[in-house]
């Protein structure tokens, strides 16, 4: 079944040959899709009517069965700005579709990168307001604070723009990774030095928190936006979802306490030690001391936690968990 395009038609309207200096900025959108027939006509459209940029959007579908990949052909042969890759054959996956869409779609001569998920709707300033501050910043990345959306209408703030700390980027990513826009330089070399260099990199899950753990781990500049650039949909097939109110918070502390947390934690440090080269002591002594076993072990722990975690509360929660011996 092809699911109906509600609203108006996606129109594709020819870019003009402008000289380089006058041509409006052209950025590729990465988009994972599986069985979003739901979402998909509102998230491209909202994509295709950004502001103030040129779009192409390149998309690979991970499997759908519910007739999201039949209405992406028929799309992408009617609107030159969307394209759709061939399918992938290995397993099926958030982050290794992710991958494939950052080592096959051809984004290299493009003034930057976004990521988007197929259930999202942005916000038609959101591409030129991070493309300013990528350039203004002369970061590698930028992410930013979304509006959690609710069937119904229900909307709430995701806030992820508290400050930056020392080792942040072990612990947790910089936002949802459908916010993120990269460098194309960045990305290049993220895509050569650790996706087809570090050997379990590109079985790491959550391919977001590595981008900024790469990053980071290397010193770059990452910003993290505090004005909300989309409506983030939040249903019973979210592959994280927004970390708001009590179930949420209940099923993070499950991961702590089946030790899936610490787990990918440690992973993500072997991949930095791996990647970092002359910051490779500060990774280690991050290693061994999540490594140490003991109740001084844990208070150590604990102490650094404010260099482990952005938010506050965050914080307190990882300095309990540290405590009671559940890291």
């Amino acid at each position: 079944m092809v699911p109906p395009n509600n609203g108006p038609a996606l129109e594709a309207s020819p870019s003009p040959i402008l000289p380089a200096s006058q041509r409006t900025p052209r950025i590729a959108v990465l988009l994972a899709s599986m069985n979003g027939a739901r979402w998909l006509p509102d998230q491209i459209r909202s994509i295709l009517d950004q502001k103030g940029v040129d779009v192409q959007i390149f998309v690979s579908d991970d499997g759908s069965s519910d007739g999201s990949f039949e209405w992406l052909q028929l799309l992408s042969q009617d609107h030159h700005r969307v394209r759709l890759l061939p399918r992938r054959q290995e397993p099926s996956g958030v982050g290794s579709n992710f991958f494939y869409l950052m080592e096959t779609a051809p984004w290299q001569d493009f003034d930057a990168v976004a990521l988007a998920d197929q259930d999202d709707i942005w916000f038609d300033t959101k591409l030129e307001r991070h493309l300013r501050l990528l350039q203004e910043q002369q970061s590698v990345g930028v992410s930013g604070n979304v509006l959690a959306l609710w069937p119904g209408g229900r909307t709430t703030l995701v806030r992820k723009n508290d400050p930056q700390t020392q080792f942040d980027y072990l612990f947790e990513s910089s936002g949802p990774g459908c916010s993120f826009l990269l460098q194309p330089s960045f990305l290049q070399f993220f895509c050569d030095k650790v996706l087809a260099a570090i050997p379990g990199a590109r079985n790491f899950e959550y391919h977001d928190w590595l981008l900024y753990a790469a990053a980071r781990s290397l010193k770059h500049t990452w910003v993290i936006d505090e004005v909300p650039c989309m409506y983030y949909r939040q249903h019973d097939h979210n592959h994280i979802g927004a970390n708001v109110g009590v179930f949420p918070a209940l099923k993070r502390m499950r991961l702590v306490a089946n030790k899936s947390y610490r787990s990918r934690v440690t992973d993500l440090i072997e991949i930095c030690k791996r990647l970092s080269g002359q910051s490779v002591a500060r990774h280690r002594s991050i290693q061994r001391l999540l490594r140490r076993e003991g109740l001084w072990s844990r208070v150590l722990r604990a102490r650094q936690a404010s260099q482990f975690r952005r938010n506050r509360r965050d914080q307190l929660a990882l300095r309990f968990f540290f405590l009671l011996g559940w890291w």
